[in-house]
């Protein structure tokens, strides 16, 4: 038995992008213990996949509050410990970010992630046993290549995410056959306007189809209620894990979402999903499912990849003008009508 830990330390869309390898790993062999290293918030997230042996959480973002604390060495120094008792026998730097190798090196395992070339910092070579070069541009199969070529293998097929349903938190039966809006996400750039989102549930409200509004903080449930008083429609949902919001989002008719983490769930389960690309680029980080429309904006400059629009029309992106909610509407239900 070969044992692997797999270091993804966050965010929550590249925990996701992550499954698939996974996947692919074990049917390749399944023999191996693969265990999965990753930041406290996104736990959950990688906890979806079943065949993992266990995840552990990294607490690196309670750690860095009180760097030199005596309670904070004290921690580290107990979880470095007890991951070298875990006796490795490799670990995959599946993020290739200096945090992530680090975190790898104390393993006490050899370490093996992309080349200088691939790696988002070229000084993880220094870190690494072995860098292999990355061909793939989406997300998704750049970490299937990386997995693959570590483990000896070629991945092939589409990305199978692994997500067992059935597995997750019991969604109350109010909230099943519901779509679910993810309007929240960390890049300005990636904001769809509020009053195209507004018109979004004004079309949801003509249908009389009932909407559910996640939030992540106290910005994006400031959003979501604007959105719900505005229209008079849609129910903005209470404060959960993202393993009970998981189960919610597994019971929903279809969803819709700008580029943030929870849209690539829903995809990623095989929930019908418009995914709304602006800043960002649909080759690079599209979404993958079986029923997925990912819709890029029609504009000079889109996708830039820049966090903060330059260009900014009385506080939105130009480029999100050319997405109607309109053609998104149309498309999500044409994905509901051919649900499998």
């Amino acid at each position: 038995m070969t044992r692997i830990l797999i270091v993804k330390m966050s965010a929550l869309g590249d925990i996701l992008h992550t499954l698939p390898a996974v996947t692919d790993a074990l049917k390749h062999d399944l023999s191996l213990q693969i265990d999965w290293l990753c930041e406290e918030p996104f736990a959950d997230i990688a906890r979806l996949h079943p065949g993992l042996h266990q995840v552990i959480p990294h607490g690196r973002l309670r750690w860095k509050k009180r760097r030199l604390a005596f309670v904070t060495l004290k921690e580290q120094w107990q979880f470095y410990r007890g991951l070298r008792r875990n006796q490795y026998d490799l670990v995959i730097d599946a993020q290739g970010r200096i945090k992530s190798a680090r975190v790898g090196w104390l393993s006490g395992a050899p370490v093996f992630g992309p080349d200088e070339q691939s790696a988002t910092d070229a000084e993880t070579r220094h870190v690494y046993r072995q860098g292999y070069p990355i061909t793939e541009v989406n997300a998704i199969e750049r970490t299937r290549e990386l997995f693959g070529k570590v483990l000896g293998y070629q991945p092939s097929g589409q990305p199978d995410f692994g997500i067992n349903t059935e597995r997750l938190a019991a969604c109350p039966p109010e909230w099943q056959g519901q779509l679910i809006f993810f309007h929240g996400t960390t890049w300005d750039s990636k904001h769809w306007p509020e009053s195209q989102w507004c018109e979004l549930l004004e079309l949801a409200r003509r249908a009389g189809q009932k909407v559910l509004l996640p939030w992540g903080n106290d910005v994006e449930k400031q959003r979501a209620e604007r959105l719900v008083e505005a229209v008079g429609w849609g129910e903005v949902l209470p404060k959960m894990s993202l393993w009970n919001l998981s189960g919610v989002i597994a019971h929903c008719r279809g969803a819709v979402g700008v580029d943030t983490g929870l849209m690539h769930v829903a995809a990623g389960m095989g929930i019908p999903t418009v995914a709304i690309f602006g800043s960002t680029s649909v080759a690079l980080t599209g979404a993958m499912g079986r029923q997925v429309v990912n819709l890029q904006t029609d504009y000079e400059c889109s996708p830039c990849r820049q966090k903060v629009c330059p260009k900014l029309e009385n506080g939105v992106p130009p480029c999100y003008t050319t997405m109607s909610a309109t053609k998104v509407w149309s498309e999500l239900l044409i994905l509901a009508e051919k649900r499998v």
